[in-house]
């Protein structure tokens, strides 16, 4: 069943130019994505060590998910991490989905969940994010063609 989906998310993908507007960007990354075991796993280890810290889980959110996913694009396509645009994806988001507040995670050439979280725990910024005052999230885990995986964590109120 995931086949099909990912297929259409690769056609998607091909489709899509850097060079583009990052609005059209967004509007071509499918919809449907499915979330992945690895999108799964960070965040049900970002939910757990916020619990232990008494703050409120993050729900999904399913609109900002196509942002999160075009910024890994976005940086697959420059082969470097960044935070590139992320003023427009905030503002673009606080229109689409009235965010009052946007942050993000980003980070690159992680094996496994565990890794890019506990990177992350250990970088004051990416742990401000993590035990913000937000009530949603999206994430996206994409890989270059040299198998390097990109991740990239919005964070909402």
């Amino acid at each position: 069943m995931k086949s099909p989906i990912l297929i259409l998310f690769m056609v998607v993908v091909l489709l899509t130019s850097c060079s583009k507007d990052a609005n059209e960007v967004y509007e071509k990354v499918a919809l449907t994505a499915t979330t992945s075991d690895m999108e799964e796993q960070i965040l049900d280890l970002v939910n757990e060590y916020r619990v232990s810290k008494g703050l409120v889980v993050l729900e999904v959110n399913s609109a900002a998910k196509k942002y999160a996913t075009a910024h890994n694009e976005y940086m697959i396509s420059k082969d470097e991490i960044s935070h590139d645009n992320f003023l427009q994806r905030a503002s673009d988001l606080s229109l689409e989905i009235n965010a009052i507040h946007v942050a993000e995670n980003v980070a690159r050439d992680f094996d496994t969940a565990e890794e890019v979280f506990n990177a992350w725990l250990l970088s004051a910024a990416h742990l401000k994010n993590i035990i913000g005052d937000f009530t949603e999230t999206a994430i996206s885990v994409d890989t270059d063609a040299e198998g390097r995986q990109y991740f990239t964590q919005v964070f909402i109120k």
